[in-house]
Parts: C-alpha cells; sequence; structure tokens
C-alpha cells in the first residue's frame, strides 16, 4: 500500500521520486516509487488515449494533480522527477511529448517540483520493455485495440497491427464488441440467425429498437460503447450460441496473424510470447491462442502493473548508474 505519510517525513532537499504512467484506451495507472523503494502513491483514472479529444489532458491532470496535493503537505520540500510513461495513441502524434509536458507543467504550476529526466512512449513498447528489456520477445495486447510488438537480438522493434478501430484492430475488444452489436442486430433482422445475443445487447444499452441503437454507438464516444459489448459475445458463446462461437474464432485468428507476422519480422528469434490487455481475462481466447501457437511459441499472460514496473526500472537503472 502507498506510504500516504511520505511527504511529511522528508527534509527540504530534492528528493527523487520515480514514476511510471501506463495510459491505454480503457484506463491509466500511475505509480510513485521513493529513493528507498516505497510505493508512496498509486492511482488509476480513466483512458488517455492521444487521439480520443482531450481524454488524455483531463485524465492525466487528475492523476498527476493528486500525486501534487500529496506531495506539497511538505511546503518546504523540493522534489526531481524520474519519469517512464507511455499512452495510448501515440504513434500518429508526433506532439504526443509536448502534449506530455505540457500537462506537468500545468498540474506542478507554483511547486517546488521538476522532471529530472523523461522516457516517452508508446504504452505497448512500455510494456515490451517491462517483459522483455534485455531479450528478444514477443507481447500481443488486446484491450480496447489489438497489435503485436517484438523485439529482436539485437534489441529492434517492429510491430504488426495497431491501425485503429476504423480499419481493423481485429482481436481487439472493440472489435470483438463490434461483432456481438452485429450478431444482435443479425438476429432482429435474420430469420435464420436468431440468437440470445439480441436481447443481451439490446438490454445492456437499455433500447427496444434498432435505431435507438445506432443513435448511441454513431455518438462521439461510440467506439468505448462498442469495446464495452464485447463482453456479451463471451456470455452468448457460454450459452451455447453458435455465432458467438464462430465470431471468437474469427477473431482469434486475426491476433494470431498478428504474432506468426510479428516473428517473421524479427526473424523467429523469439520463443515468448506474453498475452497483455483486457482481452485475455477471457479464458476461451487465451485457450484457443495457446492451441494454435503451442508448437512453436511459449505463450504466458500478463501479470505485471506496468506502470509500477517501469518506474522500478528507473529506480534500479539509476542504482547502477551511481555505483
Amino acid at each position: 500500500m502507498p506510504r500516504n505519510d511520505f511527504a511529511m517525513n522528508i527534509d527540504s532537499t530534492p528528493t527523487e521520486l520515480f514514476v511510471g504512467i501506463d495510459g491505454g484506451g480503457t484506463k491509466t495507472n500511475i505509480s510513485v516509487l521513493s529513493k528507498t523503494n516505497d510505493l508512496i502513491f498509486s492511482e488509476t483514472c480513466g483512458p488517455s488515449n492521444l487521439l480520443n479529444g482531450t481524454e488524455f489532458e483531463d485524465n492525466l491532470f487528475k492523476l498527476l494533480k493528486k500525486l501534487v496535493s500529496l506531495l506539497k503537505k511538505n511546503i518546504t520540500a523540493k522534489y526531481e522527477l524520474h519519469i517512464s510513461a507511455g499512452f495510448a495513441g501515440i504513434s500518429t502524434r508526433s506532439n504526443a511529448e509536448q502534449r506530455f509536458i505540457d500537462v506537468i507543467t500545468r498540474a506542478t504550476i507554483g511547486q517546488n517540483i521538476t522532471v529530472k529526466d523523461l522516457e516517452f512512449g508508446s504504452d505497448a513498447l512500455l510494456a515490451l520493455n517491462v517483459y522483455f528489456p534485455n531479450k528478444p520477445g514477443l507481447l500481443l495486447i488486446s484491450g480496447t485495440g489489438s497489435i503485436c510488438f517484438g523485439k529482436d537480438t539485437n534489441g529492434n522493434v517492429y510491430k504488426t497491427g495497431g491501425f485503429g478501430h476504423m480499419i481493423d484492430d481485429g482481436g481487439s475488444g472493440q472489435w470483438f464488441g463490434k461483432q456481438a452489436i452485429k450478431l444482435a442486430l443479425n438476429s432482429r433482422f435474420h430469420h435464420e440467425e436468431k440468437s440470445v445475443i439480441e436481447e443481451m445487447v439490446f438490454n445492456k444499452f437499455s433500447i427496444k429498437e434498432p435505431e435507438e441503437l445506432y443513435d448511441l454507438i454513431y455518438k462521439e464516444q461510440g467506439k468505448n460503447l462498442v469495446a464495452s459489448a464485447s463482453k456479451l459475445l463471451f456470455d452468448a458463446y457460454k450459452e451455447g450460441c453458435p455465432f458467438a462461437e464462430k465470431a471468437i474464432h474469427k477473431g482469434v485468428d486475426k491476433l494470431e496473424y498478428l504474432v506468426r507476422n510479428c516473428s517473421k519480422l524479427i526473424k523467429n528469434e523469439a520463443s515468448y510470447v506474453v498475452l497483455h490487455g483486457s482481452v485475455f481475462k477471457q479464458k476461451i481466447v487465451v485457450e484457443l491462442l495457446k492451441d494454435k501457437l503451442v508448437d512453436d511459441m511459449n505463450i504466458y499472460k500478463s501479470d505485471k502493473r506496468i506502470d509500477l514496473e517501469a518506474a522500478t526500472r528507473l529506480l534500479e537503472k539509476q542504482s547502477i548508474d551511481n555505483g
């Protein structure tokens, strides 16, 4: 548990803090360690995808203001932050790092807090380096979106997928949610495709007519609403819906495609694949993917909190640098 008394017990000399931030399409996590490896702050808030309007600035600012509120309990203290941060949607935005710096500046204005060094990149790369800091490996991410990253023996990084929901994001939460909604509409309008998922979807969104569904999913925040329907596809599968089962198999095929192609890019140098993201909470997805890859690769389900691991890496790195 975070030590909330930390800021009350430090002196006025500069105090170094090690900050890890993992910002995805579903939630944003932050962990802060002291130089003695105490977890002094840990918090979670909403998504921080750089492509979704101002949600990046809004949610990140909330997290940082909570941290500042803790630190300013000792008004005479000085703080130096070492930060490792990764966010969704970063690869297509050249001004991403400046946006991040602007939020930090706004959140710490008037406080004796400075950023000593910053590691900044995508949330996917942050997770890849947590699991494979010094060896080749593959990281398959399926949350709101889907992407696979691979690192070869020389430290070169490659990726497959990550094109966004408008193009593909096959096997992601958004993709599975889209299939659920599609099956519900097919059930309503196609006599031979009647499915239990129709009632599930209509009940979830508290609607009676398809037109009401259109109004919901085509509005500004429709992407997140669609992703939230993904669980219904798996619920329908558990009730024996053949259409849901077929869609799940198709989604897993798309995830396998990402892994195998990324493996080729790193010349098949990695035998380890880590599955990371909310979709892998679904047991059937993990089992099907293992069945497809087991002859060639070792499959592991992610069990780390990436922000905390990132903060720990920063602390360990400084300890090594300082001898």
